[in-house]
């Protein structure tokens, strides 16, 4: 591990996807964590200290919402990744929990832009759509 690098855990219960962004993200100079569930995440945010947090967002594996809850004591940012659209509101309920963006978890250059954002202290909080692609501003 760098010191120097931006520690990142990904959450995600997908292998593929998560193996994608792993691998994308240390291409780009961080350093990754992963976990596949909700609980497994939660216990690695208690064992080391992460500079961002980018998880997805498909209950039961893994629940933004209870991540969210969890490090509201905290200042560690998460970004929230979707794969198809949700419930109307949950965007809005993402964003006021705290979330510091919601992105495309295939588009990973706007996966790269979100976490950039919320790794710069003071950067307005954005989302796209995961469906229509429209910007949401937190």
């Amino acid at each position: 591990m760098n010191p120097s690098k931006k520690r990142i855990l990904i959450s995600e219960c997908d292998v593929e996807v998560l193996i994608a962004l792993e691998r994308f993200l240390e291409d780009r100079g961080f350093d990754t964590t992963t976990a596949c569930t909700t609980d497994e995440a939660l216990r690695l945010t208690k064992q080391q200290p992460f500079d961002l947090i980018l998880a997805a967002d498909h209950p039961p594996e893994i629940s933004c919402e209870l991540l969210l809850r969890s490090l509201s004591s905290t200042k560690t940012p998460l970004v929230a990744m979707q794969n198809a659209p949700r419930y109307p509101f949950a965007e809005a309920h993402l964003l006021f929990l705290g979330a510091k963006g919601i992105v495309h978890k295939w588009e990973h250059q706007e996966v790269q832009d979100a976490v950039t954002r919320a790794l710069v202290t003071g950067a307005p909080e954005v989302g796209k759509s995961a469906v229509a692609g429209t910007a949401n501003l937190g």
